[in-house]
């Protein structure tokens, strides 16, 4: 008679947005992982599909592991391929904030050809709405026997002392057990502030920093091209992704699926709004959705008023295919107001007994970076390599991740301070600049971008982040002396 396989440890993930899913996708899709690991996704918003308005950017660091998953034909069905980026400035064209006049457009600064391109990959960079991602991982997670329960908030997490590693209470005193629990809960995470609530000498470090910048964004439907050029003598190609400076600010747009356009404006602001508990928001206090031009809106804890006012300062801002973003704004069905935040947190903060953070809830970083969702997918494959290469020790008949969590964290950390350094200072130097040698400055600055040669753009292209895309993380069983078995 044959034996029984062996009992799974349950890996609880907390949070369904990209991380978690991922991580999880990448546990059941592994040949020996999925018969040692059963991930459980536990999430605290009910089971709907998330609300449209965002769209993450995925670079070489990110598509590969995707595509390693058998996600390519998939992915690329959903997402647009970026062709080129071009870059411009939009002068106002009155001093006056109520001016109605459409701002003028400056002579194009550069483009940039073929992003982050790669021949493994043969893809540039490409854009995807958040939402169809985050189905795309939870409907692949499910085809595979995964298991996601929704309308699940975490209140408690301790680790208990029959072997199983922990025990978790959630809201209506539901009890779960489970060897490790992963925190990808995003940058307000409640695993991180239990975490570091449970340190000898506990700090406020749980919450991220105001980067002093605010971003307004959304989807904008299929609209026919109304701006007065894309470049001196040039036509609109698909895929076509513009950055326009703006004073004391930035707007860009990114092509979509089916001629949608993400587009986002980001600022200066001086204050935060004062940040609701997580029961206010979910009754809606001071978080409603409210209505301007036409769209619902979010307001991120800010007043309808004073967001309507920011709306006003850009809605004549030049855009080189909308003609302006006021445009833009008409054509959308949600608006997002976000305050931005930014911290990269030390290992002590984002490691507790048999629990570690993944994604947003390990680092958060400025839109700017244009790698929140590929290092949060770098995080899950890397994790999923230190559980497969450093298994859990029992010797004591108690589980202890110790030795995986120590490889994902001496892995991460670096990476992600440089990201997030890098980051904030490119948000503050190209985005938030307000006075006329700093705009001068960037300007000059940004006309010695390499944009690569036309003919060879695609075959050697001139990237300066090498640094990031190159990076090429695999789930690989290691030999004692670090060379791969695969």
């Amino acid at each position: 008679m044959a034996e029984p396989p062996p009992k799974k440890t349950t890996i609880a993930i907390i949070g369904a947005g990209i991380a978690g899913p991922f991580f999880a996708l990448t546990i059941l899709s592994h040949p020996l992982l999925s018969q040692l690991y059963k991930p459980v996704i536990y999430e605290r918003l009910p089971e709907e599909r998330e609300a449209g308005g965002a769209a993450v950017a995925l670079t070489s660091n990110a598509l590969s592991p995707l595509y390693e998953l058998g996600l390519k034909d998939a992915l690329n069905a959903i997402s647009c391929e970026t062709q080129r980026i071009l870059i411009s400035r939009s002068f106002p064209s009155s001093p006056s904030p109520q001016s109605q006049e459409q701002d003028r457009p400056a002579p194009q600064l550069n483009q940039i050809l073929h992003p982050n391109w790669h021949s493994d990959l043969s893809t540039c960079l490409r854009v995807v709405e958040r939402a169809a991602l985050q189905s795309l991982l939870l409907d692949r997670v499910r085809e595979l026997g995964g298991e996601v329960v929704w309308e699940r908030s975490l209140r408690w997490v301790e680790r208990v002392d029959d072997g199983e590693g922990v025990k978790m209470l959630f809201q209506g005193g539901i009890e779960e057990r489970a060897g490790l629990v992963i925190g990808a809960d995003g940058g307000w995470s409640f695993v991180r502030r239990l975490i570091v609530a449970s340190k000898a000498t506990p700090t406020k470090s749980w919450s991220p920093a105001f980067a002093g910048a605010d971003a307004i964004y959304g989807v904008s439907r299929r609209m026919e091209r109304s701006g007065d050029r894309v470049g001196e003598g040039e036509e609109q190609m698909e895929g076509d992704t513009h950055w326009v400076f703006l004073n004391g600010g930035m707007g860009s747009t990114w092509a979509l699926r089916e001629g949608k356009v993400f587009w986002t404006l980001t600022f200066f602001t001086k204050t935060p709004p004062e940040r609701k508990s997580a029961a206010a928001t979910r009754r809606g206090e001071g978080e409603g959705e409210s209505n301007l031009y036409g769209a619902s809106v979010s307001l991120g804890g800010y007043s309808l008023e004073e967001t309507q006012k920011v709306l006003e300062k850009y809605e004549n801002a030049w855009h080189p295919t909308a003609g302006t973003f006021g445009n833009l704004l008409r054509n959308s069905e949600r608006i997002v107001r976000t305050p931005l935040y930014s911290r990269a947190w030390e290992a002590e903060e984002i490691v507790g007994e048999n629990m570690v953070l993944i994604g947003d809830a390990s680092r958060l970083m400025l839109p700017t970076s244009g790698q929140g969702a590929c290092f949060a997918i770098e995080d899950a494959t890397v994790l999923a390599n230190a559980l497969l290469n450093n298994p859990p020790s029992s010797q004591t008949g108690e589980l202890d991740f110790s030795a995986a969590i120590s490889a994902y964290t001496s892995a991460r950390i670096p990476r992600s301070k440089s990201m997030t350094k890098q980051s904030y200072w490119t948000g503050v130097v190209m985005s938030w600049v307000d006075t006329w040698w700093l705009r001068w400055f960037v300007d000059l600055s940004t006309t010695w971008l390499p944009s690569g040669d036309p003919k060879l753009s695609k075959e050697k292209p001139k990237d300066p982040m090498g640094w990031i895309y190159d990076q090429r993380y695999k789930v690989e069983l290691r030999g004692e002396d670090g060379s791969s078995d695969g």
